[in-house]
């Protein structure tokens, strides 16, 4: 394995403004999470009866609903008549072939057609073809639904395939189809949503704050083959011996099918702008989805993905993984506490990256750019 090399050449962190600004809060939404591809969930995700989900992607609440095409399709939350929340509960178990608003009994199909509106035959112009669900872009990589909000500012026309290529070998060769989630765990971070991606980006950290990971994979290991644009980051090594990051290092899982010598013995870690982490391992897939809240908070559901043959195995047991990286994403979220806390104080000035931080720099760069800021 030959990872490219890059420095971050000394360049200075972001500014105080960038990180705490209610401004630049404000300028993001418009400039960063709408017009992107955002991570929402898996598709095996939906409820096994309704197939629906309800979810809350930047502060919107969608529903996420199958058709009988098998098209899962994104809606608003909202009933088109005097925008009723239409489903209350996660699972959605209240549809079945149609979802009716719980005031008014307005009522659509799956498509998000209206299909009945009591008392509104007889109003003069209305035309229920023109009160459908109002839909969200929404697409399906390997298993990932992502959502869009478009905007005609923001009418990018990159598809979801052409956004991920990058990744699409990967994707391949972990076995991303095959695998499903099964523990999640939530958490909420006293930081603002940069600097959990920044800390993500960088093993400078690791001697220091993370001991038993650095056992596990020692941060010199690190490389990147993606070191520009929306998706940023590369391998890192396992140590000998080490079999996968768990908390004694011993595989939780069958080796996952597809994957070759060389990738059996690194663990594969990128970011994907703005809304998701993903850490491919030898026999499981580690994701994280961001979820911004506000200037100094941000939501993050970490979900563990694994394949049949691991889930039938007599002994499987994932806890020693979810141990590992519950114990390693609370060490994070700390400094990150410390960072947020840190840079609020008046006196705060950016210093330099050091060659061990150019994804974060890369970071930096491709988020200056979507704000057009120096």
């Amino acid at each position: 394995m030959n990872p490219k090399k890059r420095t971050a050449g000394g360049q200075l962190a972001l500014s105080r403004e960038l990180v705490l600004s209610r401004e630049t809060f404000e300028r993001e939404t418009a400039n960063v999470f709408s017009g992107r591809w955002l991570y929402v969930c898996r598709e095996s995700e939906l409820d096994e009866d309704s197939a629906c989900r309800r979810v809350e992607v930047c502060g919107h609440q969608l529903i996420l609903v199958r058709g009988a095409d098998e098209t899962t399709r994104a809606f608003h939350n909202f009933c088109r008549h005097r925008g009723s929340e239409l489903i209350t509960e996660e699972n959605c178990g209240s549809i079945r072939q149609r979802i009716q608003c719980p005031y008014h009994a307005w009522t659509y199909n799956r498509n998000g057609e209206l299909v009945s509106a009591p008392n509104m035959t007889d109003v003069n112009g209305f035309d229920k073809n023109e009160f459908g669900l109002k839909e969200v872009v929404c697409e399906l990589w390997h298993g990932f639904l992502f959502v869009k909000f478009t905007t005609e500012e923001n009418s990018d026309e990159i598809s979801l395939g052409e956004f991920l290529s990058p990744l699409q070998q990967h994707a391949v060769d972990w076995s991303f189809n095959d695998l499903n989630v099964v523990a999640e765990i939530n958490y909420d971070v006293q930081a603002n949503w940069k600097l959990i991606f920044q800390n993500y980006s960088e093993c400078y950290h690791c001697p220091t704050v993370h001991p038993v990971l650095n056992q596990l994979t020692p941060y010199k290991g690190a490389g990147n083959d993606i070191e520009e644009g929306p998706i940023l980051g590369g391998p890192m090594m396992l140590a000998d011996e080490v079999s996968t990051m768990s908390i004694d290092g011993v595989a939780v899982g069958k080796t996952l099918p597809r994957l070759n010598k060389e990738q059996s013995r690194t663990v594969s870690y990128y970011t994907i702008f703005p809304s998701m982490f993903l850490s491919a391992h030898p026999d499981y897939l580690l994701l994280h989805r961001i979820e911004r809240v506000d200037e100094k908070s941000t939501r993050v559901v970490c979900q563990f993905l694994f394949h049949e043959q691991s889930r039938q195995l007599a002994d499987f047991d994932p806890k020693p993984a979810i141990d590992f990286w519950d114990l390693t994403n609370r060490q994070d979220w700390h400094v990150c506490e410390l960072a947020q806390r840190g840079i609020e104080n008046p006196a705060y000035q950016p210093g330099p990256y050091s060659d061990l931080e150019s994804v974060v720099a890369a970071f930096d760069r491709y988020y200056r750019s979507c704000l057009d800021v120096d």
